[in-house]
């Protein structure tokens, strides 16, 4: 479900919450209570699908069954506690003896238990005290270790000459005032942040002869040098700290025309995350020296920006970046300039 202004507001973004159960009318009852409340949802009755929706899509909670053929729900949400730690963890059971239930559970892997048979009075208030409660001094906890990771995975980037360590920490911290300036939480922000930090990460499995290549790339380099999104989502996959930076590592090469790659995704299927730092990463670059071009004013990068929104850059993201003043943004390269 989407609101009219798209999968985001200035408000906030709308929930992503995934339901798992092997019973279909159980599926389609949790999927109409939950979109009608707002929610966008995923249902699904395979465990490996809503494990992949949580982690690699950043879904906000999981409702999940208990007994399954293919995997017990205690086992799926014992997984998503250790791969996905954020995400409120809700275990949906015919059981009522919750005594029973919980010494079947890994510690700390729920947060919460609810009858099917109460689940239409009580799934919708136990959803929103979790996904409104959740204390975002946990996510501020873990941010300075898993900002630190990232930024030791840039240096060695930039080591290698690969990309430049001033211009991933800028990148990263105007896509933070741009989350920012959009509403998002405090969590939401540090996926933003992180992602636009490990944005090429993909590059460290491209060949030097094209990545450092000073004349033009064959057809064959291109295609090898388009692969780096995909390499960098394969590379994330092993360290769950670093999960949510997927989006924006995935899609930053995306365009709203669909014209983009390593998918050719279009429009509002291109992670608002990625919509944010492409912006971001576009005004960097045109204010930025390179031997082919003197940097442009802040004035003259907005209008290049401008004259692009709707084929390449989202508009509603747009109209956030313009409403930034232009000392703000230097006030950003300051602060990066001290750290």
């Amino acid at each position: 479900m989407q609101s009219a202004q798209g999968p985001f507001s200035v408000g906030g973004r709308i929930k992503h919450v995934v339901v798992l159960d092997d019973d279909d009318t159980v599926l389609r009852a949790a999927d109409r209570l939950l979109s009608g409340a707002g929610y966008k949802v995923t249902a699904t009755a395979d465990p490996k699908r809503a494990m992949e929706v949580v982690v690699c899509e950043g879904a906000d909670a999981i409702v999940s069954d208990l007994h399954m053929p293919q995997m017990g729900g205690h086992l799926v949400l014992a997984m998503l506690a250790h791969s996905a730690p954020r995400a409120a963890r809700v275990l949906m059971t015919s059981e009522t003896d919750f005594s029973r239930i919980a010494n079947m559970m890994v510690p700390y892997s729920v947060h919460a238990f609810v009858t099917k048979k109460d689940s239409a009075q009580k799934l919708l208030p136990t959803l929103a005290e979790l996904l409104a409660g959740r204390p975002e001094e946990n996510e501020l906890a873990i941010s300075d270790e898993t900002r630190s990771l990232a930024r030791s995975i840039v240096r060695v980037l930039a080591m290698r000459n690969y990309e430049s360590e001033a211009h991933c920490m800028r990148v990263a911290a105007w896509s933070r005032r741009l989350a920012s300036q959009l509403g998002f939480s405090a969590s939401h922000i540090l996926d933003v942040e992180l992602g636009a930090l490990l944005h090429d990460v993909g590059q460290i499995g491209v060949r030097d002869a094209v990545l450092l290549k000073p004349s033009e790339l064959t057809h064959e380099e291109w295609s090898d040098l388009r692969k780096h999104p995909d390499l960098g989502v394969s590379l994330l996959r092993d360290v769950p700290a670093l999960h949510r930076a997927m989006p924006i590592v995935q899609c930053h090469h995306e365009r709203r025309d669909g014209k983009g790659y390593p998918r050719g995704l279009a429009g509002n299927a291109i992670p608002v995350e990625a919509r944010i730092f492409q912006i971001v990463d576009a005004y960097d670059s045109l204010c930025s020296e390179r031997p082919y071009r003197a940097a442009k004013s802040d004035a003259d990068a907005r209008a290049v920006i401008a004259a692009s929104v709707g084929p390449q850059f989202d508009p509603e993201v747009h109209s956030a970046f313009e409403a930034i003043e232009p000392d703000a943004w230097a006030a950003v390269t300051h602060d990066i300039a001290k750290e």
